[in-house]
């Protein structure tokens, strides 16, 4: 989803311990380590998120076969000598990457232990909650993302891969503006709600993506592009559907939004060779270094923007459509691209001497 950076999502700030070591328990562990746990083994679980939380050494002694078998490429070291200050994790706690990122000298408190089967409800859903980003809007936070983290919980443990996922809402988005190529009400209606699951499931990408560490270059140009394309064919669409002046007006807006997104992905592809739109900064953000600090939540900017973040406009949108003024998702797109363009205008011609010295 825009508005909420997606697969692979951006590394946890690397932590000042260069080592961690798994060690048994302190208390019961009715547990064995091998035990899956959304689609991946506790051990090999932990391992990862270690390895995402910038930890340069991953030790794990007295692993058995099955733990053996389960951290296969992975990068933990089974039979190497463990320093004597490597950071000491119980490898029955389970934690996400931003636990481990953000305390990781004191593990007392994070995560969840794992005492008996019976904790690993809440283990889950430890785990899913560490998906919802500090950066998300309200809509996705509090709607999109309640419904897409239970596909997700229910896919983690298939073979359904991210970019399965990204394809699948593509589909669902393009099969939905196809419905508003028609003025009739209950069409409309119909592509509306295909636009709100189109919505839900372009969040499942990113959180498998994410619960099985299955980054990749090719899954993140998939999400972005996929919301991209979706987003314009609607507006183009509903345009369409209107008539007249109308197709003119969606076709524009569609158009301005495409320029933006090629500019953008060409500028953060040409300084950062990905596709990490949340890499781009605008040249009064260019002394903000991570995607918090972008979206700050006590900035007047931040509030501003989110009528632009993409889990408000489709919201406003489904509104819209299931009201029956299409024309209002037009001139939002129409809008927004007019904004966009402006400011891609200024941040390349009249600002481009202050990018250039920061």
């Amino acid at each position: 989803m825009k508005g909420s950076p997606v697969s692979p999502a951006p590394a946890p700030a690397p932590t000042t311990a260069l080592a961690i070591v798994l060690v048994p328990p302190d208390g019961p562990a009715g547990v064995p380590p091998e035990t899956v746990l959304l689609g991946l083994p506790i051990v090999r679980r932990t391992v990862l998120c270690a390895q995402r939380a910038g930890f340069a050494r991953i030790f794990v002694p007295g692993a058995t076969p099955a733990v053996r078998t389960a951290l296969e490429g992975t990068r933990a070291e089974l039979d190497a000598p463990v320093p004597a200050d490597a950071v000491r994790l119980p490898w029955n706690r389970i934690v996400s990457a931003r636990d481990l990122a953000g305390r990781p000298v004191d593990v007392d408190g994070l995560g969840v232990p794992l005492a008996s089967p019976s904790d690993l409800p809440r283990a889950e859903k430890h785990l899913l909650r560490s998906l919802i980003k500090d950066t998300e809007g309200f809509m996705s936070r509090h709607f999109d993302r309640r419904i897409s983290l239970a596909i997700s919980r229910r896919l983690a443990g298939t073979r359904v891969t991210p970019n399965m996922m990204t394809i699948l809402s593509v589909a669902i988005g393009v099969f939905g503006a196809l419905f508003f190529l028609s003025p009739r009400p209950l069409w409309q209606t119909a592509g509306a709600l295909c636009f709100v699951l189109h919505s839900i499931v372009d969040g499942c990408d990113g959180e498998l993506a994410r619960l099985r560490f299955q980054y990749s270059k090719l899954g993140q140009w998939l999400d972005n592009l996929s919301d991209d394309i979706v987003d314009n064919l609607f507006i183009a669409a509903a345009g369409f559907g209107l008539g007249g002046a109308w197709q003119w007006l969606g076709l524009a807006a569609a158009c301005g939004r495409v320029v933006v997104s090629v500019t953008t992905y060409l500028d953060v592809y040409r300084r950062t060779g990905t596709g990490d739109v949340f890499a781009f900064r605008w040249w009064f953000e260019t002394g903000k270094a991570t995607a918090d600090d972008v979206y700050d939540p006590t900035s007047p900017i931040t509030w501003l923007r989110s009528f632009g973040r993409r889990d408000t406009y489709v919201f406003v949108w489904m509104l819209a459509l299931l009201c029956g003024v299409p024309g209002w998702v037009v001139c939002h797109g129409l809008v927004i691209a007019a904004v966009n363009v402006s400011l891609l205008v200024l941040h390349f011609t009249v600002f481009r001497g202050r990018r250039a010295a920061a």
